[in-house]
């Protein structure tokens, strides 16, 4: 699966360890979006779309089966991230 799109909206939320939100999309066939650029204690991580349950938890709704495609997924969207911190 080829990632051929990737759009990062940066965003500021008082209090809030969400950076931005991206975008992707999988062979100009397929996009994912919600995905939340989170500042943690470890640095910047990606978290996939989630949906919150009935009795508080969270359920994503899509997340890469693969270690090799969460990888690649995430080093796609910091990369872009970064690439439009330097240009801002």
């Amino acid at each position: 699966m080829k990632i051929t799109d990737v759009r990062v909206f940066p965003v500021e939320i008082n209090g809030s360890m969400v950076q931005a939100y991206a975008t992707v999309t999988f062979d100009e066939s397929l996009v994912v979006r919600d995905m939340r650029i989170i500042e943690g204690k470890n640095g910047v991580f990606i978290s996939m779309p989630a949906r919150r349950k009935r009795n508080g938890e969270y359920l994503d709704v899509c997340f890469p089966i693969s270690a090799t495609l969460r990888e690649t997924i995430e080093k796609a969207v910091l990369d872009k991230f970064n690439e439009d911190l330097v240009e801002a």
